[in-house]
């Protein structure tokens, strides 16, 4: 058990809060950055909460007082200058520890030149020079896109996948790595990339919502073009939206590295397969 708080920004985000819930469930002191408190509702009534914004750096100081140990997530365009701020301020309170999530692919020749590699790159050199103990987190696709990306309406999950595969990596699996990084030794100036235990095909993982849910969704192999332009219509930024697309031109080529044992190794037990999330998610999917 911690006993200076151990701070999560990103709190209310698909791996902040994850991660939130296991440190609590552990025993551990707790601080969230978040920019709503409302939002932070869910994360209960252990849970220190503290208002500020990465992109206010005048906000941070009462956040990173008084913590040791910090977990850094973000998101949208300006990664690299969000985190910048965060690892400001971790310098100045005098942090030990900065566990990052990051994400794969970031050095795969089909990401080059996406504002998504270049912001979490440009972000991972600077924390690596930083000075501060750390440790990288990549993980793999998160399984739980998939309740973003699925069309209830029409029946489809729309992707220019094609027959690619993918390894499909549970959030929970994800935050078990952060925990494990932010209140245990051994993980000094590591990276880690983590992943499901499978290579799974998009038109399998459809087909397993599909079967799970009763719902008669189905995958649709659309134009990247025709993705993006739905994407910006949706409110998604055009070069965060492209980014996306050339992700997914990545898949359809084959592209995607492996799945990895890292996580197996880290946590002493097989990660979770796209069918477990499936089966602990069946309502969320069914909407």
């Amino acid at each position: 058990m911690t006993v200076t708080p151990i701070l999560v920004t990103g709190a209310t985000g698909t791996i902040g809060s994850e991660v939130v819930k296991q440190l609590v469930k552990g025993g551990h002191r707790v601080r969230a950055l978040v920019r709503d408190p409302a939002r932070a509702a869910g994360l209960g009534d252990a849970v220190e909460i503290v208002v500020a914004d990465l992109s206010r750096p005048e906000t941070l100081p009462a956040a990173f007082a008084g913590v040791d140990s910090v977990f850094v997530a973000s998101n949208g365009l300006d990664i690299a200058a969000l985190e910048g701020n965060a690892y400001d301020a971790a310098l100045k309170a005098g942090v030990k520890r900065i566990v990052k999530l990051s994400g794969r692919h970031l050095d795969a020749d089909f990401m080059q030149g996406t504002p998504l590699a270049s912001n979490q790159n440009a972000s991972e050199q600077r924390l690596r020079q930083l000075g501060i103990t750390w440790t990288i987190i990549r993980p793999g696709f998160f399984a739980s896109n998939f309740l973003l990306f699925m069309d209830r309406g029409n029946g489809v999950v729309a992707l220019p996948v094609g027959d690619g595969k993918d390894t499909p990596t549970d959030p929970r699996d994800i935050a078990a790595v952060a925990v494990l990084a932010l209140t245990g030794p051994g993980h000094e100036n590591k990276i880690y990339e983590i992943t499901g235990p499978d290579f799974v095909s998009y038109a399998d993982m459809v087909e397993k919502i599909a079967m799970a849910t009763g719902l008669p969704v189905k995958l649709v192999d659309m134009p990247s073009a025709v993705v993006r332009d739905g994407m910006v219509a949706a409110g998604v930024p055009l070069t965060q939206a492209a980014g996306l697309m050339r992700y997914f031109e990545g898949v359809k080529g084959g592209k995607v590295y492996p799945p990895t044992r890292t996580m197996a190794e880290l946590l002493g037990r097989a990660p979770r397969s796209f069918d477990d999330w499936v089966r602990d998610h069946v309502s969320a999917l069914a909407g």
